[in-house]
């Protein structure tokens, strides 16, 4: 091709018509190329003047169209649960529609030295707990912002990030990405997106904006939305009604906690699911809350409203629609922007304090420290959407196609000098009864699932209600006929009132499923117990099955339990395996990247 070039064109003019080229954008170039067959076929200057045939502009016209000029996206996601995998999946398909040519890849499995080769990437991830890296995106994290990190003038990026607002370092990894790309020279083509929990409603009119900064549409983002081509719809599955077969209280008579198996009907229903996935239950607000609310801001409950197409009452819409027993970082700094009071601004300031405010607090508790004014448009303002809660899921399909099961602890304190409690759980807890029926769906989950060979060991730590996961993996287990052995660490506080599933496991063992369950019963005694005490008391034999290949499962409160569990681990793979700690933490990363190590932590 060359070659025929230099036939028609001087050194400097090809030279310069290349120039040109690699300035223009795609839209531009495919501009040029009907520009110039519009121009020879009539006969134009351009036949006159340089006597260039028909022949020769259809190879020019190759030129400008050629593969080599096509844009390249790599489309990059680090997730946890699968919600960033989803987003890049329709990233990626809407470029490829616009003629981009696509590499979609997951963290784990990019190799980070071609990071410095990128033209152009466009970065997906989630945010895991209190604004940590879900463990799919721990490397490429850590090698952004590492010692051996390249230089990335020559990149062109954009960041859609995921969170969850009611953490206050919302979408932490996804900015913490962001902004290291700048640090290191890349180029961003677009501000950095956050999701929040209802991110399927945000990214139909917030995702078409960056991805024609990729595919060199650079029109405004009002145009960009209404361009039919760009419409982005999320897939999912249909929310569906299940009626409540079974509601059972795990806890024995004098417990401090209500812990509730529940059990639901999809017989018919069109629902499947995993061991490791969890289930999406609709809530609804406690009225005596709502109620509350109402009273202290002197709004008349009969107030009719629009709300996601329909008409409510300001009550029913309290109730059903928007999130009140929780106040997020974004709630509290609207609701400071009308009140204007010194000593909430104070407040947020100060990440410490808010954090301690935040922590169990509902907006009652705001209105009443800090109140002001609130008219019913300022409320649906400031309030976010309920969004629907998630429990792991406590039963194995293959074991019980019919039915699902959950296992639901009822959240309730004191504070304020009245009672609180958590939206779903408590909606569970004493709205719910036998023959009534809850809106569900199948919330997939990836990065918590069993070894695919039925041979390998499985090792369970589940400290209340986190046994649940672990109930599913064990009749999976039973129903396949799995040979591989297992091991279920699970604590809580009194062994007479809570050793939740007690009988089932016990049954487990005796029968030959369950290899041993070493139980840590924190009250019991005057030194309190947990489970990563047990679990240094079996440090030998733990180190050995995890040399051996055993997978590791980790289910509970990410704050404390899961911090220390895994630190224990670390310190049992240095013990035992005669290494230094430093030495122990790399090993246990790389049994972490072998997906060996998995965790479910909330």
């Amino acid at each position: 091709m060359i070659e025929g070039i230099s036939k028609i064109f001087s050194k400097e003019q090809f030279q310069q018509a290349q120039h040109l080229l690699n300035s223009l954008t795609l839209e531009q170039k495919f501009w040029l190329s009907g520009y110039l067959t519009g121009v020879n076929q009539s006969g134009g200057l351009l036949g006159e003047d340089l006597g260039i045939n028909n022949e020769q502009v259809e190879r020019l016209v190759d030129i400008q169209q050629a593969p080599e000029s096509q844009i390249e996206v790599t489309v990059l996601y680090g997730t946890h649960t699968g919600n960033s995998h989803l987003i890049a999946e329709k990233a990626s398909e809407i470029l490829k529609s616009k003629g981009v040519s696509v590499n979609l890849v997951g963290m784990p499995d990019y190799n980070v030295r071609k990071l410095k080769d990128e033209k152009n990437l466009l970065v997906v991830v989630s945010t895991h707990g209190e604004g940590e890296p879900p463990v799919s995106a721990e490397d490429f994290h850590a090698f952004i912002y590492g010692k051996k990190a390249p230089k990335l003038e020559g990149l062109n990026f954009g960041v859609v990030a995921l969170g969850d607002s009611s953490y206050i370092n919302f979408c932490k990894t996804g900015n913490d990405i962001y902004n290291q790309l700048l640090k290191l020279g890349a180029k961003n083509i677009h501000d950095i997106i956050e999701l929040d929990v209802d991110f399927k409603d945000q990214v139909e009119s917030v995702l078409p904006g960056i991805i024609n900064q990729f595919s060199g549409n650079n029109t405004s983002g009002e145009a960009i939305n209404n361009q039919a081509n760009t419409v982005v719809k999320v897939d999912t599955d249909q929310w569906v009604e299940a009626e409540v077969l079974e509601k059972v209280l795990l806890n024995g008579r004098g417990s401090n906690k209500a812990t509730y198996h529940i059990e639901l009907d999809i017989e018919n229903k069109g629902i499947t699911y995993e061991p490791g996935d969890a289930l999406e239950v609709i809530s609804k607000n406690n009225p005596v809350l709502v109620d509350g609310i109402l009273t202290k801001l002197g709004l008349d409950p009969e107030t009719k409203i629009q709300i996601q197409g329909q008409e409510k009452s300001l009550r029913e819409a309290l109730i059903a629609n928007y999130e009140i027993t929780v106040v997020t970082p974004p709630v509290i700094k609207k609701y400071a922007e009308l009140a204007q009071n010194s000593k909430l601004n104070s407040l947020i300031d100060d990440q410490e304090k808010l954090k301690e405010y935040l922590y169990g607090s509902d907006f009652l508790d705001l209105l009443n420290d800090f109140s002001t004014e609130v008219s019913v448009n300022d409320l649906q303002n400031i309030l976010r959407k309920l969004p629907a809660r998630l429990y792991s899921i406590s039963s194995s399909y293959e074991y019980n196609p019919d039915e699902v099961h959950i296992t639901v602890g009822a959240v309730k304190y004191h504070l304020n000098d009245r009672e609180h409690q958590g939206v779903c759980s408590g909606f569970l807890a004493e709205e719910i009864q036998i023959g009534d029926e809850l809106l569900i769906r199948i919330k997939k989950n990836e990065g918590f699932r069993l070894p695919e060979d039925h041979n390998v060991k499985v090792i369970m730590v589940g400290p209340g209600t986190g046994i649940a996961p672990f109930r599913s993996f064990l009749q999976q287990r039973e129903a396949v006929g799995a040979k591989g052995e297992n091991w279920l660490f699970f604590g809580d506080q009194y062994f007479e009132t809570d050793f939740l599933y007690q009988t089932e496991l016990l049954k487990y063992r005796k029968n030959g499923l369950l290899k041993d369950v070493s139980v840590a019963f924190s009250r019991d005694q005057e030194e309190k117990i947990y489970v990563q005490h047990r679990l240094r008391e079996n440090g030998a034999l733990i180190y050995q099955w995890i040399k051996d290949g055993a997978y590791f499962y980790l289910c509970g409160d990410m704050n404390r339990m899961a911090k220390d569990v895994k630190k224990e681990l670390v310190n049992i793979i240095a013990e035992h395996g005669k290494i230094s700690v430093r030495e122990a933490a790399d090993y246990f990363k790389e049994v972490k990247s072998s997906r060996r190590f998995q965790e479910d932590v909330y």
